[in-house]
């Protein structure tokens, strides 16, 4: 590559977080040479990379790495998905290069640049961004969306990275001239404006309908499929799920604000507070819609389905929902929801299985318990009970009934 040519793009070194920076010229020698600034480009971009780093190269590496970060936003106008992708494949290539250079005369390691040079080396770059870097705004093409393989990757990290793994990111790009990433539904309300938690359904209501009608008005003039994630852990599984849309396949998806999704989830929700069935679920669909591996709206799902004595596809929601939860107290409410269905079906002992699995996730419900003993009375009463099946448990301590509510 040839020498870094004089640009106002400067690299400024972080002394300590929250302490003034020092300027590094704009010419150092033999540093690689960005692709000029697309005509809409910002110019004047500043990367700033940490001098905790210590090594210069270190330093060097994650500079290339802003370098290549602000090119990418500059041809396109706004950092994006596959900006980030060029930029950390060209910073674990980079490393391993140097490691190479550097050998034997000098061991160069950095826990997270030799974890990052494993990622691309398995082929897993795109994959490994969109696990542990995606932000609303962002946009995945039709193509990439096509290309991933996230079955495999997920195989892949389950041995290769740890389950406390982080991506790392030494430098920060400040983009200047270049308008920030839009966000679609990044006006709607948000969870302090509307929170059916906090204030009663009938006085949100004209205020859900309003921000429903303004988000509606805005999908339908976006080009790509809507993707709202509120976990990081969703995103792969629901890219997954949309890898077979075809429309996504075409057009490709967009990140956009969890707010979309919590306004369409309250609309569904305070549906269920009045009894609404057909709305409850018409509203919860179009949340599961974007955001397919959210299983805490599917299991909102389920309880309407549940409601409207539809328990085939309550059960079928509820299959996808336990793939898909992302905790112990989670995966135990969608189990005393199978336990309920099953009651409903009068099969008891394997309702009374699946309150017992939602227990050793949940040891503290006595909703489960309460429900446990009723079926051991209820075959007792009917003379079917078999000890050899079924245990009688201790009946809950009495007092008000303690309902588990899992943090979403």
């Amino acid at each position: 590559m040839g020498k870094w040519t004089a640009r106002s793009l400067t690299i400024t070194f972080a002394a300590l977080a929250g302490c003034g920076h020092t300027t590094v010229g704009p010419t150092p020698t033999g540093a690689p040479s960005p692709s000029p600034p697309a005509a809409s480009g910002g110019g004047d971009s500043q990367i700033v990379v940490s001098a905790d780093l210590g090594s210069p190269d270190l330093i060097a590496v994650w500079s290339l790495y802003g370098v290549a970060v602000a090119d990418a936003a500059e041809k396109v106008g706004h950092a994006d998905y596959a900006g980030e992708v060029s930029a950390r494949a060209l910073l674990a290539d980079r490393w391993k290069e140097l490691r190479a250079e550097r050998q034997p005369e000098k061991q160069l390691h950095d826990p997270y640049l030799d974890r990052l040079v494993e990622v691309r080396d398995a082929g897993f770059i795109g994959e490994y961004v969109l696990a542990f870097l995606a932000h609303p705004g962002w946009t995945v093409s039709g193509d990439e969306l096509a290309r991933l393989n996230v079955a495999a990757f997920k195989t892949w990290a389950a041995t290769h990275l740890p389950k406390d793994h982080r991506a790392v990111t030494a430098a920060t790009v400040r983009l200047r001239g270049i308008p920030a990433t839009p966000i679609p539904g990044s006006h709607l309300p948000t969870t302090t404006e509307i929170n059916p938690a906090e204030t009663p359904c009938a006085n949100l209501q004209p205020a859900i309908d309003r921000a429903v009608a303004d988000w509606d008005r805005e999908a339908r003039a976006l080009p790509s499929v809507a993707l709202s994630i509120e976990l990081a852990e969703q995103t792969l599984p629901s890219l997954e799920r949309l890898s077979g849309d075809p429309r996504a396949r075409r057009d490709g998806v967009v990140f956009v604000s969890p707010a979309a999704l919590e306004i369409l989830f309250d609309a569904g929700f305070c549906a269920v507070d009045r009894s609404d069935w057909p709305t409850a679920e018409k509203m919860l669909r179009r949340a599961i819609e974007l955001s397919p591996a959210n299983a805490n709206v599917r299991g909102e799902l389920v309880q309407t389905l549940i409601m409207q004595k539809r328990p085939d596809e309550a059960d079928s929601e509820l299959e996808i929902a336990l793939a898909f939860s992302d905790s112990p107290c989670q995966t135990a409410m969608l189990w005393r929801k199978r336990a309920y269905i099953l009651f409903d079906r009068g099969k008891l002992v394997d309702a009374y299985r699946a309150y017992a699995r939602s227990l050793e996730l949940d040891p503290q419900s006595e909703l489960a318990r309460s429900e446990m003993n009723l079926i051991v009375t209820t075959l007792q009463r009917a003379g079917t009970y078999d000890e050899k099946v079924l245990a009688p448990l201790i009946a809950p301590a009495a007092g008000k009934m303690h309902v588990t509510n899992c943090p979403r």
